[in-house]
């Protein structure tokens, strides 16, 4: 079987993997999945999942920035 993903294989393949980044949280938003941090100025952003490469290019995902 091939697998074709974005998304590292130990975190496909391993459902215990992200237990070990415990500061680590994501968020499903539309048609992609961020990740990254939550604190009190709101959830910041480290990273996307995505198929559509526009959502690579929306200033809203961008790392750093929060989301509310």
């Amino acid at each position: 079987m091939i697998l074709h993903t974005i998304i590292d294989l130990n975190e496909v393949m391993d459902p215990n993997y992200m237990k070990n980044f415990q500061a680590c949280d994501s968020k499903r938003l539309e048609n992609c999945i961020v990740y990254g941090v939550k604190c009190k100025e709101g959830f910041q952003v480290n990273g996307i999942f995505s198929t559509n490469p526009a959502d690579y290019l929306n200033p809203n995902y961008e790392s750093g920035k929060y989301l509310k």
